[in-house]
């Protein structure tokens, strides 16, 4: 594998903004990337349902996968763009920031096995590579993948973080978004009466109880958007969250309670709020000796490199792709501290990544 090539590709990557939604800047290099190398791909044409600019960059033959590759393009928003800069091996924001590293250094990693492939025999009809959009908001692109690329091959989605490499995670938490909608009245600062729906809203979210509800289970306040002036009563806010959990019926029942409490301080202070919600995904869990983990184990004993098993608070494509059918783990690309300001990854680390997605790649 070409490290240099690998590592050039990244910086690429990184330099160029794909926000959820807004995706074809970036889906544009893995695109000249595959055909730099005469790898061919195709756009799955979902773009439209997905909502983004771009649909899933697919490489693959006509039947179907026995083993697939996945990493996401787009990344979370980032308001502050830093450039990279590297101290040592460390690839991290200048000044601080967030990069995008999630999961741009699966997108590279992933790029350069297929190009690896294709220099040293070719990428066989039956591993395919999954460049999904939307990930960051409700798992998108993968609901929208042909069954074909995964419902009955291995799956490895390349998108987590953590020392030691390797790092495979076989246990994730589901995860549902819900969107608080509160509606008062607009008028002028002045106006004595008016039903001030930021105000509502700064009351509501604490009674939400967010952060950690039990071992299994997490509330999360997002974002409170409310358009308005200093000088206006607005008359409207809303409130964007998660609820995270290991356990089904207890996100469920979560769920439900935060439905009751909106619903009932609606009602005592007489304004109107929406409650609608997005089921992203269920929790995941592969037994620790079923054959995919096997298979990893044994490709992690290979690369002489230590393995070990682990869980995410964080849903994924790999989710996704479980709950449709799709025997899937996911891969730590070492990067650390994903969507913050101290994200970083180790380039060393990067490149035992790609060791060990070669060894993968051969069985």
């Amino acid at each position: 594998m070409n490290l240099e090539r690998m590592q050039n590709l990244f910086f690429k990557l990184l330099e160029t903004d794909s926000p959820y939604g807004f995706e074809k800047n970036a889906a544009g290099i893995v695109c000249d990337f595959l055909d730099q190398y005469g790898i061919p791909w195709n756009d799955d044409g979902n773009a439209e349902a997905i909502g983004s600019n771009v649909g899933n960059i697919i490489v693959g033959g006509t039947g179907n996968a026995r083993l697939s590759f996945c990493a996401h393009i787009d990344t979370i928003k980032i308001f502050d763009r830093k450039k990279p800069c590297l101290d040592g091996t460390i690839l991290k924001a200048q000044g601080g920031g967030v990069l995008g590293i999630d999961d741009k250094s699966g997108v590279a990693l992933l790029l350069e096995l297929a190009a690896s492939l294709k220099e040293n025999g070719g990428i066989p009809d039956d591993i395919h590579f999954l460049f999904t959009v939307h990930e960051e908001a409700g798992f998108k692109g993968a609901w929208a993948l042909d069954p074909r690329h995964f419902s009955s091959a291995y799956n490895f989605v390349v998108d987590s973080g953590g020392i030691p490499l390797v790092r495979v995670v076989n246990r994730a938490a589901g995860q549902i978004s819900y969107t608080i909608t509160v509606h008062g009245f607009m008028g002028h600062a002045s106006t004595h009466g008016k039903k001030n729906a930021a105000l509502f809203s700064a009351q509501l979210v604490p009674l939400l109880k967010a952060g950690k509800r039990s071992k299994d289970s997490f509330i999360h306040v997002g974002s409170i958007e409310c358009p308005g002036n200093p000088n206006t009563v607005p008359d409207i806010s809303i409130i964007s969250g998660q609820i995270l959990s290991f356990n089904k019926k207890e996100m469920e029942d979560i769920l439900a309670e935060i439905k009751i409490v909106v619903e009932k301080f609606a009602r005592d202070e007489d304004f109107a709020a929406d409650f609608s919600v997005q089921y992203d995904c269920d929790p995941w869990m592969v037994p620790d000796d079923d054959p995919i983990i096997n298979n990893a184990r044994n490709a992690a004993i290979q690369a002489g490199l230590p393995f070990a098993l682990g869980q995410s608070w964080s849903g994924s494509d790999a989710q996704v792709i479980n709950q449709r059918g799709g025997k899937v783990i996911k891969i730590s690309t070492g990067m650390m501290a994903p969507h913050s300001k101290e994200e970083y990854i180790d380039l060393d680390d990067m490149k035992k990544c790609a060791d060990y997605l070669w060894r993968l790649a051969a069985y």
